[in-house]
């Protein structure tokens, strides 16, 4: 299949650093090409060169990765359209957002959705079901270092950009032996704070994230955090606030998900992610191989070519 995936073109792809989209649309251009497809990454915020280049190069799929451009969806001459929004509150929007589902819905193409509750949203905004699939995100298992006891048996890690929706600043004031990394948007976090590390590049995450015992994400709203599947592969206990938790096994022992009643109990909060350091501590093989199994990859790609060969 000759395959364009559509960016939104305000980050390079591969993203020189931070960029959580580009990470995954360069990984789907790469593992795509592993199945003998021919893949193309259109990036640009020029709406008639995206349409150009898309028709010029007579693509039997195109999948836009940023919902606002749905408008370019009926110009285009593919076979097979696929659109996936990646807003991060899109099970409940900010009232400003809300038009998203009819921007999807009316766009003609098929809607990919990264969870399961995301498609429960859109069937409830009356989308046909069989309009919707869900696709969660894919990680290379593999490459991230794995040691078999974490170098910092008493310490949380907390990966992502820092901004009020993940409430690292909250989590920073708790002095709960927490570290933070990623690019910092938020003017109320100290980055003076020796437990900040600032932004990390992708290879000394893969390489170092091991050293932990558990990943913490409070954030008030995901779709699907691919930050839990890079803490998983390097054998890592997850504590989730309950927006955190898309695609995952609750019944996990090694995933730990706070109320949204007790995210400003310092006591519960600090005891759960000391229960939840304990039991990672002994699973990090099970950890590991809890996300291989469903998030690999090798798994995730399968899914998507049958979502296409459907079409």
């Amino acid at each position: 299949m000759k395959i364009a995936l559509v960016a939104g073109g305000h980050l390079p792809i591969p993203p020189d650093g931070w960029g959580g989209v580009e990470h995954l649309i360069w990984n789907f251009h790469n593992q795509l090409k592993k199945y003998d497809n021919e893949v193309e990454i259109v990036n640009t915020q020029d709406l008639d060169e995206a349409i150009n280049i898309i028709n010029q190069g007579n693509f039997d799929v195109v999948h836009l990765h940023y919902d606002q451009y749905a408008s370019i969806l009926p110009k285009l001459n593919s076979k097979k359209k696929l659109i996936t929004s990646h807003y991060p509150y899109l099970e409940n929007p900010e009232p400003q957002y809300v038009f998203l589902y009819d921007l999807l819905k009316n766009s003609g193409a098929h809607i990919v959705s990264l969870s399961d509750r995301i498609k429960k949203e859109f069937v409830r905004r009356n989308v046909n079901s069989t309009d919707v699939s869900v696709l969660p995100c894919g990680i290379d298992t593999d490459l991230y270092t794995i040691d078999g006891e974490a170098l910092y048996p008493n310490r949380s890690i907390v990966v992502g950009k820092i901004e009020p929706r993940k409430r690292q600043t909250y989590l920073q004031k708790l002095n709960l032996n927490i570290d933070f990394i990623g690019n910092n948007v938020d003017p109320s976090f100290d980055v003076s704070d020796t437990c900040y590390f600032g932004e990390q590049s992708k290879q000394d995450i893969m390489d170092n994230l091991t050293a932990y015992v558990n990943m913490i994400l409070l954030s008030a709203g995901e779709a699907h955090p691919f930050v839990c599947l890079e803490a998983m592969a390097a054998g890592l206990g997850l504590v989730l606030s309950e927006q955190s938790t898309a695609n995952l096994d609750l019944s996990q022992p090694f995933i730990t998900v706070i109320p949204d009643d007790k995210l400003n109990d310092k006591s519960f909060l600090k005891q759960k992610i000391q229960e939840n350091r304990k039991i990672s501590l002994g699973m990090r093989n099970e950890i590991r191989e809890y996300c291989r199994t469903n998030f690999d990859w090798s798994n995730i790609i399968q899914k998507y070519i049958t979502i296409i060969e459907k079409l």
